[in-house]
């Protein structure tokens, strides 16, 4: 038989247990990906190619250390905060392409986009390549700011398709959250300054 103590021990071992797992709430997800695809976030893919007659892939993206983690990074009066309740459902690194390329696939109905590693066979007439310099979710002021250093190159180098030349171009932006600096609202931020991106990115390919 087991003795009192240890049993009214185990009991409130496991009252406690019970009692921090209530007492934290689950986490708030976040993405951004266009609104939507987010509930294909999985496995979302641009248009399908049919009837496209250009190709285009968005290579992998990079972005700072510091903002790539499983939960959201704010910037504070006084710094950096990881806010541990709020996650993005993939990493930062693996939605921003496919972001783009859904943005860039509306934008260009003539041209076939995909994400890295996927494409629609063979090599693509262009491929893009960018660095993120700045994804900022800032709580004060409430906003996102987005510096992307970014580049349209052939495909294939040796073909010699018409296109814009495969120069390195800026885009910088900031947008205000109209939500305050709720995290939803400042992701929401970031979600438009990525389609003013690809506003830009469609404009300079000629689509």
């Amino acid at each position: 038989m087991t003795p009192r103590p240890l049993l009214a021990a185990g009991a409130l071992a496991a009252a406690l247990l019970l009692a921090g797992c209530a007492g934290s709430p689950p986490p708030s997800w976040h993405s951004v990906l266009p609104a939507d695809a987010q509930p294909a976030a999985g496995g979302a893919t641009p248009s399908p190619a049919a009837a496209r007659v250009a190709t285009l892939q968005v290579g992998r993206i990079s972005v700072p250390d510091a903002v790539d983690r499983s939960s959201l990074v704010v910037a504070t009066g006084t710094g950096l905060t990881v806010q541990e309740g709020q996650r993005w459902i993939e990493p930062v690194k693996a939605q921003l392409p496919r972001a783009l390329a859904l943005l860039l696939s509306d934008r260009m109905p003539g041209t076939a986009v995909t994400a890295w590693p996927a494409s629609v066979g063979g090599t693509p007439q262009w491929r893009l390549v960018a660095d993120v310099q700045r994804f900022d979710l800032s709580a004060a002021p409430a906003q996102a700011r987005l510096r992307v250093v970014w580049t349209l190159r052939p495909g294939d180098p040796n073909a010699g398709a018409a296109g814009p030349a495969a120069t390195p171009q800026v885009f910088d932006v900031t947008v205000p959250a109209t939500g305050g600096d709720d995290p939803a609202a400042l992701v929401t931020a970031m979600r438009a300054a990525l389609a003013r991106w690809a506003d830009v990115v469609a404009q300079a390919s000629g689509g």
